[in-house]
């Protein structure tokens, strides 16, 4: 048993942020997505929709809607066999760069070496968003998670805030989860009409080795924009 699971988490969050514990590490998942609508949706930055998983380790395809962004973007995800991995990428303007490493997920993406972004980065795969990068933001806003081999990930905390709510307007949210046998969940639903709810976990919520973690939302009415913020530990099983 790790020494982090021995230990009230509520007294340790300090310590584990401080890289005190070498089973664990903080993780701050953050999402935002400015237009769900009354379908569900990953609450991602990419513009909509579901997010898709890659059905295999793939290249990825990274480029920028701007000529003039030279920066370097670092790719954090997992590999065939889940395990970590990370790669960085120059970027070369509207031109794409292809990635030496073949990514089965896409946990991160963050601008890592100047000029800062003047256009949106989009990561990909066949045409297909796998990761994105708003100019104005620097790093990845997708709510979704994949937890590596021989890991596990605690949620400790989960704020969602709506920036458009009114009493006339709901809006749902709902967490997945997609495990490696292919077998997929929709837990832990709730609803609100409130511009900011906030769940407080007095036991952590529990995520297993190679299972994909995601929030999606969406409103009974017209659009809202939605984040959400995570608060969670990775251990070491």
């Amino acid at each position: 048993m790790s020494s982090w699971a021995k230990l009230d988490y509520r007294d340790s969050g300090l310590a584990i942020a401080q890289g005190l514990f070498a089973e664990a590490e903080p993780l701050n998942i953050f999402g935002f997505n400015r237009s769900i609508g009354t379908t569900y949706e990953t609450v991602f930055n990419d513009g909509g929709g579901l997010y898709q998983y890659p059905p295999s380790a793939v290249q990825m395809d990274v480029v920028s809607s701007d000529v003039s962004d030279t920066g370097q973007v670092k790719i954090s995800g997992l590999d065939a066999d889940y395990n970590r991995i990370s790669e960085v990428v120059t970027l070369n303007g509207t031109t794409t760069v292809t990635t030496t490493q073949s990514f089965l997920r896409i946990n991160g993406a963050a601008l890592v070496a100047t000029p800062n972004l003047t256009g949106n980065v989009t990561i990909s795969n066949g045409g297909t968003t796998h990761g994105y990068i708003e100019a104005d933001v620097g790093v990845q806003q997708g709510c979704f998670c994949s937890v590596p081999a021989g890991h596990s990930l605690y949620i400790v905390r989960i704020d969602v805030n709506c920036g458009t709510i009114d009493t006339n307007k709901t809006v749902f949210i709902r967490n997945h989860l997609h495990f490696p046998s292919g077998v997929e969940y929709n837990v832990a639903e709730a609803s609100f009409n409130v511009s900011q709810v906030s769940y407080d976990r007095q036991i952590p919520f529990r995520i297993n080795e190679k299972t994909d973690f995601s929030f999606r939302a969406k409103s009974d009415a017209a659009t809202n924009e939605v984040s959400i913020f995570v608060e969670a530990v990775l251990v070491k099983d």
